[in-house]
């Protein structure tokens, strides 16, 4: 199977690491001021995590598996645009340069952090909300696309946006889905990105915008709100399924549900449990 997840099981505000075969290995609770911890995103070497929580607008660096805060950016409790504020931060992604992305939602903006939390670059302008060159419109999710290009995910305007490092656009793929988030590269040269909405979608696309496969059960497996689809090594697509409380792997090219870790529609903290899973990261 290939390695095993750690998923941001936000509504219980701890991370819960799976073997490759979707068996329980550990839970990581995390410390204030985390209260909803939507996603996680592995530092190289796997000794770090990144975790994004808008309900506090702030994001930060802990130590794994020990949960230990290590650095924070912006102010908990007080969403803004002033220098070391955020408002609705998505995803903390690291990029091959040692530089990290963030999707600023509400301030329409990605902000390049240090790897110690500083700021380095704003891309887009603060509060301006456009999909043309140069600007953003909200954004909530800024992925690797190589070394010098990032894909940007766009609520407003259901599209993604292909840039440079200085925030220039190079290219826009539409979308047809209703909300799309966290659109991201797999290991094979694809883009997968979700619609989080009910009844939910995972989408692959190529580089030039053509639809390659759609995941969208219908009736009891249909997906309500998932926020992220990840390629794994072996060609299987994981991904989160925020309002069923569950984790899914699939096999893109049958469309067979390998494993599910959660009840379905049973939230909950006991082992084999989630309660509104919201990220999910390969372990490294």
């Amino acid at each position: 199977m290939g390695k095993g997840l750690v998923v941001a099981d936000a509504g219980n505000r701890r991370l819960v690491e799976l073997s490759p075969e979707g068996k329980l290995v550990r839970t990581v609770p995390l410390p204030p001021p985390f209260r909803y911890p939507d996603d996680v995103f592995f530092a190289p070497g796997g000794k770090v995590v990144y975790i994004t929580d808008p309900e506090v607008d702030a994001v930060a660096a802990v130590s794994y598996p020990e949960g230990r805060l290590l650095w924070l950016h912006g102010t908990p409790g007080k969403p803004g645009a002033s220098p070391g504020q955020l408002d609705n931060p998505d995803d903390l992604v690291p990029l091959p340069s040692g530089l990290l992305a963030v999707a600023d939602i509400r301030n329409c903006r990605v902000l390049l952090l240090t790897p110690q939390g500083k700021p380095f670059r704003i891309l887009g302008h603060t509060q301006v909300c456009r999909n043309q060159n140069g600007l953003f419109n909200k954004p909530n999710g800024a992925f690797p696309l190589g070394k010098d290009r990032l894909v940007v995910t766009e609520i407003v305007g259901h599209d993604l946006a292909i840039v440079d490092l200085e925030g220039h656009r190079l290219k826009t793929l539409p979308l047809p889905l209703h909300y799309p988030s966290d659109a991201n590269l797999t290991p094979w040269g694809t883009l997968l990105v979700v619609d989080w909405w009910s009844p939910g979608a995972v989408l692959e696309l190529d580089l030039q915008g053509r639809i390659l496969w759609r995941y969208a059960p219908t009736g009891k497996e249909r997906l309500d709100h998932p926020s992220v689809a990840v390629g794994l090594p072996n060609g299987l697509v994981a991904l989160t399924d925020d309002r069923r409380h569950r984790l899914l792997v699939v096999d893109r090219k049958t469309g067979r549900l390998v494993y599910q870790y959660g009840k379905t529609d049973r939230p909950g903290s006991h082992p084999g449990e989630l309660r509104f899973p919201d990220g999910l990261d390969l372990l490294r």
